[in-house]
């Protein structure tokens, strides 16, 4: 897989959008199953990663597990249920 990062990074944002905690190696396994590769990215990497994600909002580090931050809560859509308000999709992700 070329794109490690990248996949990590929608994984992890992925995950974060079921909004539960997850771990790096919860991010690591799903990509091993859904990409069938033997070699998944380094820890090294998803940890990088995913600081990234928490840098941006999408995850928060809370003791060895991420959870959603203010993105990944407002796309998965409960807030704007509860709360009955729309969200400008470019204003979210910086567009």
């Amino acid at each position: 897989m070329k794109h490690r990062a990248a996949a990590v990074a929608s994984r992890g944002i992925e995950l974060a959008l079921q909004r539960e905690p997850f771990t790096a190696d919860d991010v690591r396994r799903g990509l091993n199953v859904r990409r069938g590769h033997e070699d998944p990215p380094s820890r090294a990497t998803v940890y990088r990663v995913l600081a990234q994600l928490q840098e941006d909002d999408w995850i928060e580090q809370r003791g060895n597990g991420w959870h959603p931050d203010v993105k990944a809560q407002m796309l998965s859509g409960k807030e704007k249920r509860e709360r009955g308000f729309s969200l400008d999709m470019d204003d979210i992700l910086g567009e």
